[in-house]
């Protein structure tokens, strides 16, 4: 196999600084592609050199730069003083990690007041370190700020529903629903969300009540490109990193699965939130400041565990 040069200045690409390397290997060992590989150089000396024929694989996931001892190695489009940053000292117990799994509850009920910037934005970096299928990330974030911007939508959000009801009243169209949803999404409309809005829409247009977004005065929308690899389970990731950092930081937060298909097919609702028309709305969740405080836990367990 070919070797990518090791003379290459740190500018123009993948590489290794064969000045620097000492040839530990750690590099090797975490890349998920094997890129990375120990070799002998006319000295006699162990460097590292890169697979030429496999530099094209790189995910650019930046493994070997953050764990080579003495920054010898690059990736394509990665800079030790951009892409990366050290990493504090972790001192944390495990039982203080679960506390913050227990503790975190689906909130429904908001204080009346704004979330505000300076927190939105450290739940938005918390997002930006989930876990993706393939770097770098497609999981795009429109922010809402202000109540006032999803109380502009609430009355499409009705409509949408209150034809959704009228639709699956009809054989036919429900047949044609259930093809196009697939029988996970048409069984959670069936059984979850069409009963409760039998009640929850009466009341939103009788009281003008909000039992979708609950009030929340602020919300994060999660899309991506409709073509990228891996959105719909990295956009869940991202959202359920996002949940836990509300909590963290005193907010509550809830995922709200009632609004991505309204923005999907309401051209007025997407362009309010200012989502382009080639992405995929994906999740949602409403943020606020608790308007109660949970004094216990709810026991959960799986379906089942399978010890084998």
């Amino acid at each position: 196999m070919g070797l990518a040069s090791t003379q290459i200045k740190k500018t123009t690409g993948a590489h290794v600084d064969r000045e620097t390397c000492i040839a530990c290997g750690l590099c090797s060992a975490v890349c998920p592609m094997g890129i990375p590989y120990p070799f002998s150089v006319e000295t006699g000396q162990v460097k590292v050199a890169l697979y030429s024929d496999r530099l094209s694989m790189c995910i650019r996931c930046g493994h070997c730069m953050a764990i080579c001892p003495t920054q010898s190695i690059y990736a394509d489009g990665l800079t030790y003083a951009e892409s990366l940053f050290e990493l504090p000292h972790l001192d944390l117990e495990s039982d203080r990690f679960f506390d913050l799994l227990t503790g975190r509850r689906s909130v429904r009920a908001f204080r009346d007041a704004p979330v505000p910037r300076e927190m939105l934005e450290r739940i938005v970096e918390a997002i930006s370190l989930a876990p993706m299928s393939f770097t770098p990330h497609k999981v795009q974030i429109t922010v809402v700020q202000r109540r006032e911007v999803i109380e502009r939508v609430l009355p499409s959000i009705v409509e949408f529903y209150e034809d959704l009801v009228r639709k699956m009243d009809n054989p036919l169209i429900r047949l044609l629903i259930r093809l196009r949803a697939g029988q996970e999404t048409f069984n959670s409309l069936r059984h979850h969300v069409l009963p409760s809005l039998a009640f929850r829409l009466p009341d939103m247009k009788a009281e003008g009540g909000d039992t979708i977004t609950r009030g929340a005065p602020s919300m994060l929308v999660f899309h991506a490109h409709r073509e990228a690899e891996g959105r719909t389970a990295d956009a869940w990731i991202a959202l359920t990193y996002g949940l836990l950092a509300a909590h963290a930081l005193g907010l509550g937060a809830t995922a709200i699965g009632l609004v991505p298909p309204v923005i999907e097919r309401s051209p007025e609702v997407r362009e309010i939130f200012k989502i382009p028309l080639e992405n995929q709305v994906l999740a949602s969740m409403i943020i606020g400041y608790p308007r109660y405080r949970f004094q216990r836990g709810i026991r959960r367990e799986l379906a089942s565990v399978n010890w084998i």
